[in-house]
């Protein structure tokens, strides 16, 4: 069983979330809190520990990227999900440097929901299908632009950022299929079954875009993916 720890400001939220993810065989939220003070003052107390933590943004008092902040050193086996409407850039890339390992969003279906938190109990970093498109969103000339359709595997990018790879830099067709399967929150595994490729291979491969993109880590990669319109 994964234990879920959920704070959000919103009642109706916190009340929805819980029974959704009730009706899962193997998640459950053991506590909510209504900012991120109340958080860190259950996860300090010895009942109901957990695995992961589901913080929304916005929240008074103590909000869930400064909790996330906060947390990153003193709890770094803690895997934390951001609850998503909006995703400013500064506020990206302030969740990525304390270590949270997804974004999640409110409308999400329970499967996507679930799906994203076993994800990063497992130790892996992704983003669910609707937090992709929310990220995705970018204002161009000043005017808003639709959230995009995933391409089709095996599909260059027809109009990437004219700096989305570095002076030199070349993603490979292989390497831009593994990508759009990274960007679509497949896990490695995932990906290996789906290209018919070994495991290792697909590490590999993730290893490498990580490098090529300039980045961190695997959602880093997914988020430069995305800002950069590469998928």
């Amino acid at each position: 069983m994964i234990n879920v720890g959920l704070a959000d400001d919103d009642a109706l939220v916190r009340h929805t979330l819980t029974d959704l993810l009730a009706t899962t065989e193997d998640v459950r939220i053991v506590w909510s809190a209504r900012d991120g003070e109340e958080a860190l003052a259950a996860l300090q107390a010895p009942d109901n520990p957990v695995e992961v933590l589901l913080l929304d943004i916005q929240m008074p008092r103590l909000d869930g990227i400064a909790l996330a902040e906060a947390l990153h050193e003193d709890r770094p086996e803690l895997a934390i999900l951001i609850l998503t409407t909006f995703v400013a850039d500064a506020i990206l890339d302030r969740a990525l440097a304390a270590g949270v390992r997804g974004f999640i969003a409110k409308e999400d279906p329970v499967s996507a929901l679930a799906t994203t938190i076993r994800h990063v109990a497992a130790g892996n970093m992704v983003l669910s299908p609707t937090s992709s498109a929310i990220i995705s969103r970018r204002q161009t000339n000043g005017e808003d632009t639709a959230p995009r359709l995933l391409q089709p595997v095996g599909v260059a990018p027809s109009k990437a950022s004219p700096n989305a790879l570095p002076p030199g830099v070349t993603l490979s067709p292989r390497e831009h299929e593994v990508l759009t399967l990274m960007v679509d929150a497949l896990s490695n595994k995932q990906i290996a079954h789906r290209l018919g490729l070994s495991e290792a291979t697909v590490k590999t491969h993730v290893s490498t875009l990580i490098a090529k993109l300039g980045v961190h880590d695997r959602v880093g990669a997914v988020v430069h993916a995305l800002r950069n319109r590469l998928v």
